[in-house]
């Protein structure tokens, strides 16, 4: 017990300290979050909309299917790219997608009005884009800590809540001094210049990771965690899969619509922008905030706090008929809507471990999207019938918040951060594989449900 407290107490200061070369690697997997898919293409589309309206008399419903579709692609995608990173090192993968998505961001500068050439290079960006989100970079993360995790996990999160805060306005702008193909253009030079080079030269997974990594293939050897099997056959798995498709539902349908719900509305395109950027920036404090406390606090609390949040902040956009009432609401949501891509890879690595982490992270985030890509196809199909985003958002936040109350039956952690010198395999299961060399170190342990 005693060389394990000394193991524990070793382990924790270099991640306390901002010397600890984990955090350098933080730091750059933020920055790709940044330029990546979750934050260039999504928080970009609502302000496309009515120039893509505009200019080739699409409807509303068939240029959600655009999202829908690139969506799609990244849920159908997520898994295979996950078993990628599983097997071999992320950083070279995510420069490679991410230098596809940069050039399918590119080619829409040059859409004609053939709906199947915006459809088509939808596809193609949704299939780059999954290997840039937070799927690769929090497989590298997850390498380099332990008592950290929920803090080191909400930085690389809130790349996208940083995104979301400056891309928004920046894109009304780009449109409104340029237009919408030259923005375009200029938004497509983010992965390209910042998010290549930075992957390869600092997104680097943990060298004490990579050679026992490499110790454990060459003697046959699993890392340490529950296998694919194993967990899909869990109840908090599709616990984890249900929460986080009811609050894609919302939160995707309303951003995919925000914009030109409230210009509906009469609010003006630069305050609804201003508007989108308030719900970046609570979402980016949100991810901060509750990812610090999920080093502290049971995650299923903090789920259905976030859930709640979401659920009823969107409520408050979809009846919000001006400025004043939309802001806070979109205060609101943001906080909510920050913390879900924080809790799936955290829950993911305290359930399950690391063996199958990263496709385990795929298959959840294909729930994810694939919610993601329905709800604004809806959205679209009945605005373009009933001329109101209201009665479904009404539905969808309603929804989430219902669900939020299945967070709380979720178990104790399997693999947690308590003090301990044994590991204990839970009745009824068994998880193969040897101790994790971080849960080893830091004296983890195994709790069953």
């Amino acid at each position: 017990m005693a060389q394990a407290t000394s193991l524990n107490s070793a382990n924790s200061r270099p991640e306390n300290s901002l010397r600890y070369e984990g955090w350098r690697v933080v730091l750059a997997c933020h920055l790709g979050v940044f330029v990546g898919f979750a934050t260039v293409f999504i928080y970009s589309f609502s302000l496309m909309v009515k120039p893509l309206q505009q200019e080739f008399g699409w409807n509303r419903q068939q240029i959600a299917q655009g999202f829908s579709l690139a969506a799609i692609s990244v849920a159908i995608c997520s898994p295979f790219m996950g078993k990628l990173f599983d097997r071999f090192e992320p950083r070279k993968i995510i420069a490679l997608m991410m230098a596809c998505f940069g050039a399918g961001v590119a080619s829409l500068a040059w859409l004609t009005p053939h709906l199947s050439q915006f459809y088509v290079t939808a596809v193609f960006i949704g299939i780059a884009g999954s290997g840039t989100y937070q799927l690769g970079y929090a497989r590298v993360v997850a390498g380099w800590f332990e008592r950290r995790l929920g803090m080191a996990l909400s930085i690389v999160v809130a790349g996208s809540g940083v995104g979301s805060f400056f891309i928004p306005p920046l894109v009304q702008h780009l449109i409104d001094r340029y237009d919408w193909r030259h923005t375009y253009l200029i938004l497509a030079a983010l992965p390209l210049l910042i998010g290549v080079p930075l992957t390869l030269r600092f997104a680097r997974s943990s060298p004490t990771h990579l050679d026992r990594g490499r110790e454990k293939r060459a003697a046959n050897i699993h890392v340490s965690g529950a296998t694919l099997r194993e967990a899909v056959a869990s109840r908090s798995f599709w616990l984890l899969v249900l929460g986080m498709c009811c609050i894609s539902l919302s939160e995707n349908g309303a951003l995919a619509h925000l914009a030109p719900m409230l210009n509906d509305r009469g609010v003006k395109p630069a305050d609804a922008a201003f508007i989108v950027s308030i719900l970046g920036a609570s979402s980016l404090g949100g991810r901060l905030l509750l990812g610090w406390l999920l080093d502290y606090l049971e995650g299923s609390y903090i789920a259905a706090f976030s859930m709640l949040a979401a659920g009823g902040g969107i409520f408050l956009l979809a009846h919000a008929q001006a400025f004043h009432a939309a802001a806070p609401a979109a205060l609101i949501a943001g906080l909510g809507m920050g913390c879900e891509l924080d809790l799936i890879p955290y829950m993911l690595r305290r359930y399950f471990g690391m063996r199958s982490f990263s496709t385990l992270y795929g298959l959840v985030y294909s729930g994810f999207a694939v919610s993601g890509a329905v709800a604004p196809l809806l959205l679209g199909y009945l605005y373009d019938k009933t001329g109101s985003y209201t009665g479904i958002l009404s539905i969808f936040s309603c929804v989430t918040a219902i669900a939020a109350f299945g967070m709380l039956l979720l178990p104790a952690y399997r693999y947690s951060t308590h003090t301990s010198t044994t590991s204990i395999q839970p009745e009824g299961e068994a998880i193969s594989g040897t101790s994790s060399p971080l849960i080893a170190e830091t004296g983890a342990s195994f709790e069953g449900d």
